[in-house]
C-alpha cells in the first residue's frame, strides 16, 4: 500500500467525530460511517459526505477501517469485520495490536489528546503514535497521520501502554487535582478562575524543563508548620486529606530524602 485515500469510520463518539471531519477535510475519502447507533451514523456521515454502513461483515470498499470505539469493544468489532483486504487500525493507547484477529492486516492508529466534541484540536500539534504489522504498512499509516499532524511516531504496543499509562498520570490524574481545588474553593466562597494564572504557569513550566525541576510549595521548602495548618484545615477521613497527606509525604521525601 503506497497512499491510505480512503478511511471507514466505525464508531461515532468524541474520537470518531473528529477524526472522520478532519480527515476529510484534509482530502481523504471517508468510505463509510457504521455504529450501533444509525441516527449517530446518519449525523456524522453528512458532515463528511459519506454512505452509512448498514451492517459489519461485507466487505468494505476502503483502504482503511479504523475502529474508533471504546477499548473493551476493540476485539469484538474487529470479528464482526469477517474478512477485509483493507487495513484495519484502532484507535487506542493501552489495547495492544495483537487483540486484533490475526486474519486481519492489523494496525494502531493512536492520537495522544484528549477529545471533547465541542473543543476545536490543533492538529498539528497532535502525536500520533503508528503500529502495523511490516513496513509498508507503517509507511501507510505514517503518511495518513502526517496529513493531520507534524508529530508521527511508530511505538510497540508495549510503548504505546506505558505511554497511555503516562497521559493517565499527566491529563486524567492532574484533571482530578483542579477538581478537587475547584471543591475546595467552592467551600472557601472563592471563585475557581483565580487559579487560572497560576494553572497555566505551571503547565508553562514544565513544556521547558522537567517536572521535578518546578515543584515549589511547602512539602518542597520543608515548611512542616504550613503542612500542619493545611491538614487542620483538611480535617480528617475526607479524600482530600487522604490525598494531601500522600502527595506531600511523596514531595518531601523527593526533595529531603526521608520520610516527613
Amino acid at each position: 500500500m503506497e497512499e491510505i485515500k480512503s478511511v471507514a469510520i466505525i464508531g461515532v463518539g468524541r474520537v470518531a467525530q473528529h477524526i472522520a471531519t478532519e480527515l476529510y477535510a484534509n482530502g481523504v475519502i471517508i468510505a463509510g460511517i457504521f455504529a450501533r447507533d444509525k441516527e449517530e451514523a446518519k449525523r456524522l456521515a453528512a458532515k463528511v459526505k459519506s454512505p452509512v454502513i448498514d451492517k459489519l461483515g461485507k466487505r468494505i470498499a476502503a483502504d482503511m477501517i479504523l475502529l474508533a470505539v471504546s477499548d473493551d469493544a476493540i476485539q469484538e468489532v474487529a470479528e464482526e469485520l469477517g474478512n477485509q483486504k483493507a487495513l484495519v487500525a484502532h484507535t487506542s493507547g493501552a489495547v495492544p495490536m495483537s487483540e486484533l484477529p490475526d486474519t486481519l492486516r492489523r494496525a494502531v492508529f493512536y492520537p495522544l489528546q484528549s477529545f471533547s466534541i465541542d473543543k476545536q484540536i490543533v492538529w498539528e500539534n497532535v502525536p500520533f503514535c503508528i503500529e502495523a504489522e511490516n513496513d509498508c504498512d507503517v509507511n501507510a499509516l505514517g503518511g495518513l497521520a502526517e496529513r493531520l499532524s507534524n508529530r508521527v511516531f511508530v511505538l510497540s504496543s508495549q510503548q504505546r501502554k506505558t505511554l497511555h499509562l503516562a497521559a493517565v498520570f499527566a491529563n486524567n490524574f492532574g484533571n482530578l487535582m483542579f477538581e478537587f481545588s475547584e471543591e475546595l474553593l467552592s467551600k472557601g466562597q472563592i471563585s475557581h478562575e483565580i487559579l487560572h494564572p497560576l494553572i497555566l504557569e505551571t503547565a508553562n513550566k514544565v513544556l521547558m524543563q522537567k517536572a521535578s525541576e518546578s515543584q515549589t510549595g511547602p512539602a518542597s521548602r520543608g515548611d512542616i508548620e504550613t503542612i500542619k495548618a493545611h491538614q487542620e484545615l483538611l480535617g480528617t477521613d475526607n479524600i482530600y486529606r487522604q490525598v494531601y497527606d500522600l502527595l506531600t509525604g511523596e514531595i518531601y521525601k523527593r526533595n529531603h530524602g526521608k520520610e516527613l
